[in-house]
């Protein structure tokens, strides 16, 4: 992520007091909060995957390629992803909202995990096909693909995603109730 800046800070000789801390020890991890961050990860992670797709689509017309009936089928399938994850984000967002999230922060972290999980997928099926449409040319600098490309792999490597998915089939095999109800 080479367009970031990082910096070191030294922190020798900090006292931090008592009434500097933020929370209790363990707070950190407590659910369903901390697993309900992944949907705050996966939303930034589809925003590149929006962007891949904006610069993708940005790349062929410059070429003049938006003729090409392959090039329109790949095109196609990028914006069904694209608005899929979106789907995926407000779905998440209407079960913030429901008694189910606040009652019971199993099914609140499922849900997180499952929205991770596809957005993960929606971002590598993104990343394939944008590869297709761009070929060599597009994935080699100075074309912003190229960064855009570089970062999204980078950054889904979120850890666990086999855990997370699992977490989430445990509780759906725990339950009774119809798909359609699991997350109410």
């Amino acid at each position: 992520m080479r367009a970031t800046a990082s910096f070191r800070v030294d922190l020798t000789g900090l006292e931090i007091r008592e009434e500097d801390l933020v929370g209790q020890p363990g707070d950190y991890y407590r659910q369903p909060d901390f697993s309900g961050g992944a949907i705050r990860f996966a939303a930034v992670q589809l925003g590149a995957a929006e962007a891949v797709f904006n610069e993708t689509r940005r790349f062929l017309q410059e070429l003049n390629r938006t003729n090409d009936p392959y090039q329109q089928m790949r095109l196609g399938e990028l914006a069904g992803l694209i608005e899929g994850g979106n789907l995926w984000l407000r779905g998440a967002a209407d079960h913030a909202s429901r008694p189910t999230a606040t009652l019971d922060a199993g099914a609140t972290v499922a849900y997180a995990n499952l929205v991770r999980t596809a957005i993960e997928d929606i971002c590598l099926r993104t990343l394939q096909l944008a590869e297709r449409c761009v070929g060599a040319r597009g994935l080699l600098r100075p074309e912003p693909f190229e960064r855009l490309h570089r970062d999204l792999t980078h950054y889904l490597r979120q850890p666990a995603p086999d855990a997370a998915i699992a977490d989430a089939g445990r509780f759906a095999l725990a339950q009774t109730e119809p798909a359609h109800r699991l997350w109410q």
